[in-house]
């Protein structure tokens, strides 16, 4: 499972919006093609922001992710679980049929990322109790991660010893709900296969949104026929507003009465 940007040269005209939008030098990198100069995505430098993909007037950029190999391994009868990012709730209006689609499929249980949220602001708090940290850097969002390992990895200590949400939910249902499935998750984020790469295959199929509806939209699947179905897990707590603009400063804010200062800077910003 390898994230990858992908160019078709064809209709690459080297204008360089993707340069000129990159928040990391040298991660688009112009060439010539016959002639003709063309942009190639460094994946040695690449931090899977996405900005590329959003400036493209041309349609030459896509990336590759998990959802064909995610029906595929379905339609087989592997066994696997799902986990979805809080976003799905503004994302897909009728996200509880997309769940219902899912259940008769096959997918077993479905969870919402916000429980692991809960998990991961109290990992937060736990570790820097436990170990006497002033400060430190969080891992909720791969593609600051993935710019401190490729660009400052001088950093890299000053990262949060706690997962991301995502991995947070994972790890509670493969250690303590004792899940055998393979897990999938939902999310509108490209750079979360990365995460998934460096953690040990804690998730199997790393699902974008826009994909998700591509293939939906392909196979002509009309989500009105399936019924609704709702999460499996037990229900969160300020979790649901972890990944919003500011939520990981409410939540560490909330649970330490004001006390600890909390600087959110998420994706390419």
């Amino acid at each position: 499972m390898v994230a990858v940007i992908l160019l078709d040269e064809s209709k690459c005209v080297g204008c360089n919006k993707c340069i000129g939008e990159c928040p990391v030098e040298g991660a688009n990198v112009s060439y010539l093609k016959d002639g003709q100069s063309k942009v190639r995505t460094n994946k040695d430098a690449c931090i899977l922001c996405g900005r590329c993909l959003d400036v493209c007037d041309h349609g030459a950029r896509d990336y590759r992710d998990d959802t064909e190999k995610f029906f595929d391994d379905l339609a087989k009868g592997e066994r696997i679980s799902v986990i979805a990012a809080p976003s799905i709730r503004f994302n897909f209006d009728n996200y509880k049929k997309l769940f219902g689609y899912l259940k008769q499929l096959g997918s077993r249980l479905i969870y919402d990322v916000s429980f692991g949220a809960d998990i991961c602001t109290w990992g937060y708090l736990r570790s820097a109790e436990k170990n006497h940290i002033d400060s430190f850097i969080s891992q909720a969002c791969p593609t600051v991660v993935l710019y401190i390992e490729k660009h400052y990895p001088e950093l890299i200590p000053r990262l949060a010893p706690t997962h991301s949400p995502a991995l947070c939910t994972a790890v509670y249902l493969k250690k303590y709900r004792h899940v055998a499935d393979k897990i999938a998750f939902l999310s509108p984020c490209i750079g979360k296969e990365q995460e998934c790469l460096d953690t040990g295959g804690l998730v199997s199929y790393n699902i974008t949104y826009r994909k998700l509806i591509s293939y939906l939209s392909k196979h002509h699947i009309a989500l009105d026929l399936y019924p609704e179905k709702d999460f499996d897990d037990i229900g969160c707590g300020l979790g649901v507003a972890f990944s919003r603009p500011g939520g990981l400063r409410e939540n560490v804010e909330y649970h330490t009465n004001n006390k600890v200062w909390v600087r959110q800077i998420e994706g390419a910003g």
